[in-house]
């Protein structure tokens, strides 16, 4: 019999997992941005390739958003980087340029890693964590592009009619490492984290959006967390907050961890909803690059505290 599925979109984590949630504080910052504009990522990062045509850049996104995980250093090590077309790359942007630098004629080969090792394809300084790991998944999910879909990712979006939540769907049921949706207690906990930003990223770059991308919920990752604990939206219990704040490894699918990836997604369906109470037009997907902007970017990230840190493919 299949675990009955969470809605964890319309209902908070239980409390007892330790992480509780302040709706007077989701009206508070939607007040504070209902001035705030929220356009979508553009993806025009560093790393990132330029000039693929769509088969090329769906292929790029899922590979490279199956290794787009975990990407922060161990306690008392430096941080992974890259250097890249001048410049000197950590986080996404170094993933990105580890396929650039292998793309030759605006072409992504899908045979590009034939030959290579894990060290040779992620070279850099610092230390990347489960890089073996990584190289295996992504691996298996180049075989999976190959075997189940005729070496083409645009043959996955064309049997979902173009439809992003399809999209994510059959991301998590045919390729390996998408499929992130622990079980729990209560049931099944759909993230969806690596699969829906896959999604995204190929709505963005592509000829042609996808469909009904805004049905999209925000990304269960290590940042949007940050955001709304500075906020007082997300109010972690006692040992919870000391673990966090030291640094220490929150274990993978343990209470903690499933409490602060459930309350991201349930606080972030709650602010778009307050929002748009306030008559501000925004989609999920929107304001989950709001939010990452505000962790990485924005005048408070200084101060907005520790991530947690979770060994894990997932995110």
């Amino acid at each position: 019999m299949a675990a009955m599925l969470v809605d964890i979109r319309n209902t908070p984590p239980p409390a007892e997992w330790g992480v509780t949630i302040s709706s007077r504080a989701i009206d508070d910052l939607a007040d504070r941005w209902r001035q705030r504009e929220f356009p979508l990522p553009a993806w025009d990062y560093k790393g990132l390739p330029r000039g693929l045509e769509d088969g090329d850049w769906y292929n790029l996104c899922v590979a490279a958003c199956s290794v787009l995980a975990c990407i922060w250093p161990p306690e008392g090590k430096q941080m992974w980087t890259t250097h890249f077309d001048g410049d000197d790359l950590d986080d996404a942007p170094a993933v990105f340029s580890c396929f650039s630098r292998r793309i030759a004629d605006n072409s992504f080969d899908l045979a590009m890693l034939d030959g290579l090792t894990a060290e040779e394809f992620f070279a850099g300084d610092g230390v990347l964590q489960l890089s073996d790991e990584k190289w295996r998944q992504l691996n298996d999910v180049i075989a999976a592009i190959q075997g189940v879909w005729s070496g083409a990712v645009g043959n996955l979006i064309a049997g979902a009619d173009r439809d992003a939540e399809r999209v994510v769907d059959l991301l998590a049921e045919t390729v390996p490492g998408f499929r992130d949706a622990p079980d729990s207690p209560l049931g099944t906990l759909p993230f969806f984290k690596l699969a829906r930003l896959a999604t995204a990223m190929m709505s963005a770059g592509g000829s042609t959006p996808l469909r009904n991308l805004d049905r999209l919920p925000v990304y269960p990752d290590y940042m949007l967390p940050r955001v709304f604990r500075h906020f007082g939206i997300m109010v972690y219990a006692e040992a919870l907050a000391a673990a966090v704040d030291s640094r220490r490894i929150i274990e993978k699918e343990s209470s903690w961890e499933l409490a602060i990836r459930w309350a991201t997604v349930y606080c972030g369906d709650r602010l778009a909803e307050a929002l748009r109470e306030r008559d501000v037009a925004v989609s999920t997907p929107a304001l989950d690059y709001a939010l990452w902007e505000s962790a990485v970017l924005g005048p408070d990230a200084d101060s907005m505290g520790e991530h947690h840190r979770t060994l894990t493919l997932a995110y």
